[in-house]
C-alpha cells in the first residue's frame, strides 16, 4: 500500500511543480532525467531501492503527462483566443440563471475544437430551456479560460475548461435525454426542489449548500455568507468528508455495520458524489471512504496516508491542471493536518486538563484538537489565496459542528418523509431549521468580534504568522513538560497579536489624518482617517473578482476601525457604488449621504437603500451645495450641476484636514468641471482625486491649472477602456502633478502632517 502512496505522491509533485514552478519547455527533459535515473536503479534490483525506483518513474510520468497536455490540449484551445465560430454540443449540466444572463457548460460534439468542453454565457433567458442531455447550436466568440481580469484564473481549468465562449446567435435546442449520465444531475434538481418546497425562506438556501453543494442562492444572503466566511465556518457547505462521513454514519447507524451495508454505502457515497457535481474535495472524501470501507472485506487494514495520495492522484491524472484548484489544496491540507497532527494535539491538549475532565471533555477537546490541526495546514493556503486567517475557527467548530451533522441527516430525512407525506417533511424542516438557525447564530456571533479573521495587508501581519509556526516548532522539539510545549506559544503568538492589532490600531489613529485609496481595481473607495473619525467616500469596482467592500472593510478593520461615520456616494454607477452593501454587513455605517434625483442607470438605489433600511443607516440627500463636519474632517458638498450623461452627473466635493485640501469629482466631466469653477473658486488644494479613473473626458487644464494641487490620484484597475488615457497622463505631467495609481503602486495611503 505505501508503494502506491510513493508513486501517487510524487506523481503529485511532479503535477503541481508543473502547474506553479517550472517553465513547460523544461518538463519533457526532466521527465527523461528522471526516467533514466530510475532505469539504472530498477535494473540494480535492489529491495531497499524500489521506492527511489517508484518515485523517480512516477515523477517522469508527472511532468510528461502535464507537458503532453499543455501542448496537445490547452495551447490548440487557447490559440482560438478572440474567433468567433459555429459550435455544436451536449449541454452537460443544468443552466445557471441570474437576472440578465445565463450559462451553460456543454461538451463540444464533432468538433475539431481542443479541450471537448466550455462554458458558454447568453444574454437574458437564452438558456432557460436547456437541460443535461439537449444538444446546442450557435455562433459564439470564445475566449481563453484561463484568464480573467487580465490575472491569471486557475477555476475553469481544473474542471477541464479550457474555453468560454458568449452566444452571437440565439442557442439553438434540440431537444435529447436526461439518460443515465445525467440521472445524479436530475436527482440533484429534484432534492433541490424538495428543499424549497419544505424548508422555509430563510434557511433553503443553506440547506441546499449544506446537502448539495449548491452555493448559489446561499451567495445572495450576503450578511450570512460574510458572518460565515469570517467565522471560518465556509467548510460546512463545501462538499467534503465531513459530509461523506455523516452519510456513512446515518446508514450504518440505520441498517448497521454489515458487508452488505458496506456495499450499499459505496455505491450512495458515489452516487453522492455525482449529485453534488463531483468536486475535488468531495472525490477525495469519497475515495477515503472507500478505502476504509473496502480494507475490512480483503482482510486488509486502512491506511489513510495511501487513499489521501490516491485520492490526488486519480484526481491529477484525470486533469493536471485540477492542481490550480483553491478548494482541492484546501481540501487535502486539511486532511493532512488532521492525519499528521489532530492526535497529537489531542493528546496533548488532554493533558493539560485532569484525568477526569479530559474524560468528560473529549468531545470539545477532539474537535478544537482537529481544528487547530486543519487551521496549521491550510493557514499558509489561506494567507496565499486570500490574505486572511480566521483566527476563531476553532471556537466555532466546537459550537457548531454538533448541529451540522443533524443538520445534514436531519435535511436529508425530512426530503424523504416529504416524499411519503408532504406535510410530515414540512414538519420534519421547520425542525431542522432551527438547528440552521442555531448555526447562523453561531457565524454571525463569532464573525462579530473584530479579530474573528486576521486580515493580512502588512508585513509586521506577515511576519507574525511566521512567528506562530516557528515558535509552533521550537517549543515541539523542545524537553519542556507537555502542558508547557502547548502553553507557552500559544500565549507568546496570542500576546504578540495583541501587540500587533494595537500597533495596527495606533497607527492609523493618528490626529493629523490619512487619506487612502484602496486598491478595488477599476473603481473607487477612498478612505479619509482622523483621530477616531472615518469616513468613505465611494465602494465599487467592476472588472475584478474581488468585492470593493470587502476590500475596504478588510482595510479599516485591519487598522482597528469599528464604524464608518459617514459613507458619501458621488453618484449610483457600479464601479462607485456596487460594494456598499458589503461595507455595512462588515462595518456599521452611521450616514449614508448621496446627491437627490440622480439617474440610477445601473438598478444600485434599491439594493443600497435596503441594506441601510436593515443595518439602521441614516440616509441623507445632497439637492445643493452644503457643508458637513465630522471631527477635524471638514466635506463641501456640490450638488450634481446636470452636466454630462447620466453616469457623469455627479456630487462633487471638497475634503480638508486641518490644512491639507482635496477634491474629488467622481466620473463629472470637463464640462461640469468648469462650471464648479465657475461657481466656487477653488485654489491652493493638495491633492487631486484624477476624474473618472484617467479617463480623457475629465481633469481639463482648466481645472488643473486652478486648483493649483501637486499630486494627483488615479483610482484605477484592469479595464478595455484604455483608462487612465496617455492624453490625461501626458496633462497631469505638463501640469507638475506627482501621479499615484492603484494599478500600480497597490493601495495609496497618505499620512497627513508628515
Amino acid at each position: 500500500m505505501r508503494k502506491l502512496a510513493i508513486a501517487c505522491f510524487s506523481f503529485s509533485a511532479a503535477i503541481f511543480l508543473a502547474c506553479y514552478l517550472l517553465p513547460a519547455g523544461i518538463l519533457p527533459w526532466l521527465a527523461a532525467g528522471f526516467a533514466l535515473c530510475g532505469l539504472p536503479l530498477l535494473l540494480s534490483g535492489q529491495r531497499w531501492l524500489r521506492g527511489f525506483v517508484i518515485s523517480a518513474f512516477a515523477l517522469a510520468f508527472g511532468f510528461l503527462l502535464f507537458f503532453l497536455r499543455a501542448q496537445f490540449t490547452l495551447r490548440p484551445a487557447l490559440s482560438l483566443d478572440g474567433e468567433t465560430i459555429d459550435i455544436r454540443g451536449e449541454v452537460c449540466a443544468y443552466p445557471q440563471i441570474f437576472e440578465d444572463y445565463a450559462r451553460v457548460e456543454i461538451r463540444l460534439d464533432g468538433s475539431d475544437l481542443p479541450g471537448g468542453k466550455i462554458v458558454l454565457y447568453a444574454d437574458g433567458d437564452a438558456l432557460s430551456t436547456f437541460s443535461p442531455g439537449d444538444m446546442l447550436c450557435c455562433s459564439a466568440r470564445l475566449k481563453r479560460a484561463d484568464e480573467r481580469y487580465g490575472e491569471r484564473y486557475d477555476s475553469y481549468l481544473a474542471r477541464g475548461v479550457y474555453l468560454t465562449g458568449n452566444a452571437k446567435s440565439a442557442p439553438e435546442r434540440i431537444p435529447g435525454k436526461i439518460g443515465l449520465r445525467y440521472f445524479p444531475l436530475w436527482l440533484q434538481k429534484q432534492i433541490a426542489s424538495q428543499v424549497e418546497r419544505l424548508f422555509p425562506a430563510d434557511t433553503a438556501a443553506f440547506m441546499k449548500s449544506l446537502m448539495l453543494g449548491d452555493k448559489q442562492d446561499l451567495y445572495q444572503d450576503q450578511s450570512l455568507y460574510l458572518a460565515m466566511n469570517r467565522a471560518g465556518f465556509l467548510h460546512i457547505v463545501a462538499v467534503s468528508g465531513m459530509h461523506i462521513a455523516f452519510l456513512v454514519g446515518l446508514l450504518q447507524l440505520l441498517l448497521g455495520k454489515t458487508r452488505s451495508t458496506s456495499l450499499l454505502c459505496l455505491g450512495l457515497v458515489w452516487l453522492f458524489v455525482c449529485i453534488t457535481g463531483a468536486p475535488a474535495s468531495a472525490v477525495r472524501a469519497a475515495v477515503m471512504q472507500s478505502f476504509l470501507l473496502i480494507a475490512p472485506m480483503v482482510n486488509r487494514e486502512n491506511d489513510p496516508l495511501t487513499s489521501l495520495s490516491a485520492a490526488l492522484g486519480m484526481i491529477l491524472l484525470a486533469n493536471p491542471y485540477a492542481a490550480g484548484s483553491v478548494g482541492l489544496q484546501l481540501s487535502f491540507s486539511a486532511m493532512a493536518g488532521i492525519l499528521f497532527l489532530s492526535e497529537r494535539l489531542n493528546n496533548g491538549l488532554s493533558v493539560l486538563l485532569p484525568e477526569h475532565w479530559a474524560e468528560r471533555l473529549r468531545g470539545p477537546i477532539s474537535t478544537t484538537a482537529s481544528s487547530l490541526a486543519v487551521l496549521a495546514f491550510s493557514a499558509p493556503l489561506m494567507v496565499l489565496h486570500f490574505r486572511a486567517i480566521s483566527l476563531l475557527s476553532p471556537v466555532t467548530n466546537i459550537l457548531g459542528l454538533w448541529a451540522v451533522s443533524l443538520c445534514f441527516s436531519g435535511g436529508y430525512l425530512s426530503c424523504l418523509l416529504g416524499v411519503i407525506f408532504q406535510p410530515l417533511g414540512i414538519a420534519a424542516a421547520w425542525l431542522v431549521s432551527w438547528l440552521a438557525r442555531y448555526l447562523f447564530l453561531v457565524a454571525r456571533g463569532v464573525s462579530s468580534f473584530s479579530f474573528a479573521m486576521l486580515y493580512l495587508r502588512s508585513l509586521p501581519s506577515y511576519l507574525w504568522v511566521l512567528l506562530v509556526y516557528s515558535l509552533a516548532l521550537l517549543f515541539a522539539f523542545s524537553r519542556l513538560k507537555t502542558w508547557l510545549r502547548f502553553f507557552l506559544p500559544a500565549l507568546l503568538s496570542i500576546g504578540m497579536l495583541a501587540l500587533l492589532l494595537l500597533a495596527a490600531r495606533l497607527h492609523y489613529d493618528r490626529p493629523s489624518g490619512i487619506i487612502a485609496a484602496v486598491d478595488v481595481g477599476q473603481g473607487q473607495s477612498l478612505v479619509l482617517l482622523q483621530g477616531e473619525e472615518t469616513l468613505v467616500i465611494d465602494c465599487g469596482s467592476i472588472y475584478t473578482l474581488d468585492n470593493a467592500g470587502e476590500r475596504t472593510g478588510s482595510y479599516l478593520i485591519s487598522g482597528g476601525r469599528k464604524q464608518v461615520d459617514a459613507l458619501l456616494l458621488t453618484h449610483l454607477h457600479a464601479d462607485h457604488c456596487n460594494g456598499v452593501t458589503m461595507l455595512m454587513d462588515m462595518l456599521p455605517v452611521r450616514q449614508l449621504i448621496l446627491p437627490a434625483d440622480v439617474d440610477d442607470e445601473d438598478g444600485m438605489l434599491e439594493e443600497i437603500l435596503e441594506a441601510a433600511a436593515r443595518h439602521g443607516t441614516a440616509v441623507h440627500y445632497v439637492s445643493q451645495e452644503e457643508e458637513r463636519n465630522f471631527g477635524s474632517i471638514r466635506v463641501r458638498l456640490f450638488a450634481p450641476s446636470g452636466q454630462g450623461e447620466a453616469n457623469e452627473r455627479c456630487m462633487m466635493m471638497l475634503c480638508s484636514i486641518n490644512s491639507f485640501d482635496m477634491l474629488v469629482t467622481g466620473d463629472a466631466p470637463k464640462e461640469a468641471e468648469k462650471d464648479l469653477l465657475a461657481r466656487y473658486p477653488l485654489r491652493d488644494l493638495e491633492l487631486l482625486i484624477v476624474g473618472h479613473h484617467g479617463s480623457r473626458y475629465s481633469s481639463s487644464g482648466e481645472l488643473l491649472g486652478s486648483i493649483g494641487a501637486d499630486t494627483a490620484l488615479i483610482s484605477v484597475g484592469y479595464n478595455t477602456y484604455g483608462h487612465p488615457t496617455y492624453e490625461t497622463l501626458e496633462r497631469l505631467s505638463a501640469y507638475g502633478y506627482r501621479i499615484y495609481r492603484t494599478d500600480i503602486n497597490g493601495t495609496v495611503e497618505i499620512f497627513l502632517g508628515n
